[in-house]
């Protein structure tokens, strides 16, 4: 890298945040929103957009399903959507795009701030490319905003560390308390990471700087807006359910420590491939001088690790906060041990990348497709295989080449270039997949024709909540065969949706005038539109369960 002397912070920043803005930006708004819980937020967005109902919103008119997270990222992606009028497909991926990039960012300051301007590109390419990562930046959900807060945290507590200032404190409670707002007490884990990282490198007497007491009274301060409208709005249920049920079960279900346990590695997995050389960080730090920073780094992400490993509930994105952590230790192992004997690490990495990405490269041209939700993610026509053959073919003798000059931080921005572009193809064909095998829009769009704005929309047994998103209409759920077939032994006045095997057992007692309008796959389930053409329109009363 000829010009690497020259390359400065701003620049580092600016080419880390494009390259991760095409990357992020290309699947926004071009596939259905298909999971119910990315449609719970986007529907209490709708709510606050359309009722106002800022502290407390609603979703199928019930208080209690806007009760389990804080209304902080609620909050943003309505100011979001009020330009337009309602919560759209690009409305909903804003907010999460918006914090992909400022972890981006975040991870490039802090590399920048504790080790040098190499180790800030790197640790943003990293990042970026990091599947675990990507997969949910574009995504209505909490998680990322929470990352991006958490991520934040970290970067004034080191700042506090070194500076000692007012300022810095209030910046990391100020960015605990974004956490907590966007996601509950699991945005306390930034306080925790910041205790344990703080009494291992400067012992008892170091907690004292954390001035926990002025630290308790900003988060106290800033939760009530969270805690105090739902106490006054449904106190009985806000505890029993949401407190004891919810957030109690996040430490305390039945699952063991072997259950909790057995999938804290799987973070490594979807830290690949850059778990090849992260594998030999830890190896390089044997023997690599002591760094306090690295060591702060490492004390912060292995509490996160632990505490969220430690839940009840395993989910993908639960350990989006560890990420970050990850990209910043990686980033600085290659910028570091380029210069000195950690190089035999990582021509060792290197060779690793070169075997994975020939092996990939070899999968590509078998007919092969995985089952459930995550073939929406794996390439399936024979041009996008084979342009990722390529692509990872490429990769693995540029890499190869380079690890023989070696030019580590080259094989590092190879690697994640050739990710990258992976990442670009995937941005283009996964949202159409999505479509395919996710149509709610065109169900959706048949079934509000049939129903007036005011009119209901029955679901049997249940209809989830991505419905809600597209059909605009109330929804109410008949959970019993007798209810739907009372509603059914009458002319329909309106629609009622579900699962193609369930019409199959119903349709012979039902009124002949209703028959299937329209019918498609949804993911693993046939789901077909029950109704009639002509018939009038209304509020459909549902029969009782």
């Amino acid at each position: 890298m000829a010009g690497r002397a020259a390359l400065t912070r701003p620049a580092a920043l600016g080419l880390a945040l494009t390259f991760a803005a095409v990357i992020f930006a290309i699947p926004v708004a071009r596939a259905p929103i298909w999971e119910p819980n990315d449609a719970r937020y986007v529907l209490l967005a709708q709510d606050i957009v359309e009722h106002g109902h800022w502290l407390v919103p609603e979703v199928r008119g019930v208080h209690g399903e806007g009760l389990y997270k804080p209304q902080l990222y609620s909050w943003v992606l309505a100011l979001v959507s009020l330009p337009f009028g309602r919560v759209t497909e690009l409305t909903a991926a804003l907010p999460s795009v918006a914090a992909a990039l400022g972890a981006v960012a975040g991870v490039v300051a802090i590399a920048c701030r504790l080790w040098n301007v190499r180790a800030g590109l790197l640790a943003g390419l990293i990042l970026t490319t990091t599947p675990g990562y990507v997969v949910f930046a574009q995504r209505s959900l909490p998680d990322v905003m929470l990352t991006t807060w958490i991520l934040w945290a970290l970067y004034f507590w080191l700042r506090t560390r070194s500076d000692g200032s007012l300022r810095s404190l209030l910046g990391f409670y100020g960015c605990v308390g974004g956490a907590m707002l966007s996601k509950g007490p699991v945005g306390l884990t930034a306080l925790a990471a910041a205790l344990v990282g703080t009494w291992m490198t400067d012992g008892r007497s170091g907690l004292r700087s954390l001035r926990l007491g002025l630290g308790a009274l900003l988060l106290g301060l800033m939760a009530t807006v969270w805690v105090l409208p739902y106490l006054l709005a449904e106190p009985r249920t806000f505890v029993s359910d949401v407190v004891v049920g919810e957030y109690g079960a996040w430490f305390f279900r039945k699952h063991g420590l072997l259950y909790r346990a057995a999938h804290m590695p799987s973070v490594l997995l979807y830290f690949a491939p850059w778990t090849l050389y992260l594998a030999g960080a830890v190896v390089w730090w044997r023997r690599a001088a002591p760094d306090v920073g690295r060591r702060r780094v490492i004390l912060w992400t292995m509490t996160l690790w632990g505490l969220v490993g430690l839940s009840g509930i395993y989910r993908d994105r639960y350990y989006l906060p560890v990420y970050p952590g990850l990209a910043l230790l990686t980033a600085q192992f290659v910028a570091a041990a380029s210069a000195d004997a950690g190089r035999r690490t990582l021509r060792i990495g290197s060779a690793a990348f070169v075997v994975l990405a020939l092996a990939g490269a070899a999968l590509m041209a078998l007919s092969v497709t995985p089952s459930g939700d995550g073939a929406v993610y794996w390439p399936d026509r024979v041009w996008e295989r084979g342009l990722i053959a390529v692509l990872l073919t490429l990769g693995a003798v540029q890499v190869r080449r380079l690890a023989r000059r070696e030019a580590f931080v080259g094989v590092a921005v190879s690697v994640a270039l050739v990710l990258g572009a992976i990442e670009v193809v995937e941005g283009v064909t996964a949202p159409q997949r999505r479509a395919r095998d996710y149509d709610v829009r065109a169900l959706a769009a048949i079934a509000t024709a049939h129903v007036s704005p005011d009119g209901l929309v029955i679901g049997y047994p249940d209809l989830s909540l991505e419905w809600d998103v597209y059909l605009r209409r109330p929804v109410r759920e008949i959970g019993s065969t007798d209810g739907v077939v009372r509603l059914l032994g009458e002319p329909p006045r309106g629609i009622v949706i579900m699962s193609a095997p369930r019409w199959a057992e119903v349709a012979g007692r039902a009124d002949p005038s209703w028959r299937v309008l329209a019918a498609r796959r949804i993911g693993d389930r046939e789901m077909v539109v029950v109704g009639c053409d002509g018939c009038p329109q209304g509020a459909l009363e549902p029969a009782k369960n």
